[in-house]
């Protein structure tokens, strides 16, 4: 039986949605995950696309195969037999950020509001060991679980036309990593040298969510060291095992 109380609600052709509590929770996020990785491999030929929020599970399926009634019917059936199995080991992405104003337009400005020294918002920007909840917004763009309530921050009144590809910033209570330019509104307090997103790759995506993350903090001339290196199409970021 489901820990969670579900609600499976049609969401217009080929869609339907699985929600539970409207919360930020680290073990909800996972079941729904794990829930979502069991459809798709007992159901094969009638899901065939999945994407999870921090409460919510939405999947497109195959109407030419099924209806959504009978769906919805096999979803209630496997989420009574759906065992949730908590894992015994994290993968853990170690990222590196260059936290200097030549790179973070708004570092100086962020902890003149925070009354922090740039050093105390590195320390605790780079103390956690952040949850991926999910990947959204962008391609790639991971929605992180953990920032310390210090540096909690509204975003921007007015969003950027452009933010640089890398940069690391935070918005409301989160913060991110932006995987390639666009538009945005987050604070910009760093930047990574590392490319989180390449088309080319597969999976495309640095990380997937239920991935834990990292920041650790590099200096100007390690991070222009670090872009030449990770320029290289055939380096390959590789993460660490740790205990959950």
């Amino acid at each position: 039986m489901s820990p969670y109380k579900l609600s499976i609600n049609y969401l217009g052709d080929q869609f339907l949605i699985i929600e539970g509590p409207t919360q930020i929770d680290p073990d909800l996020t996972d079941y729904l995950r794990q829930f979502g990785e069991h459809l798709q491999a007992h159901l094969q030929g009638l899901i065939f696309n999945i994407n999870l929020t921090y409460s919510s599970l939405c999947l497109q399926y195959d109407e030419d195969k099924i209806s959504y009634k009978f769906l919805r019917k096999k979803i209630i059936k496997h989420q009574n037999t759906f065992n949730f199995i908590k894992n015994n080991s994290l993968t853990l992405w170690n990222i590196p950020v260059c936290y200097h104003p030549d790179l973070a337009t708004d570092l100086l400005d962020f902890c003149k509001h925070k009354n922090l020294p740039v050093e105390k918002l590195i320390e605790l920007h780079t103390a956690p060991n952040y949850k991926i909840h999910f990947l959204g917004f962008l391609p790639g763009f991971p929605y992180l679980g953990g920032l310390n309530e210090q540096l909690h921050h509204p975003r921007k009144k007015q969003p950027r036309s452009i933010v640089p590809a890398g940069a690391v910033g935070i918005g409301g209570e989160q913060t991110g990593i932006y995987p390639h330019a666009s538009p945005g509104g987050w604070q910009l307090i760093g930047q990574t040298p590392l490319t989180i997103f390449n088309p080319s790759h597969h999976p495309p995506a640095l990380f997937k969510a239920g991935d834990y993350l990292r920041f650790s903090s590099i200096t100007i001339d390690e991070y222009q060291t670090l872009k030449f290196k990770f320029a290289d199409t055939n380096y390959k970021h590789k993460p660490s095992t740790i205990p959950a």
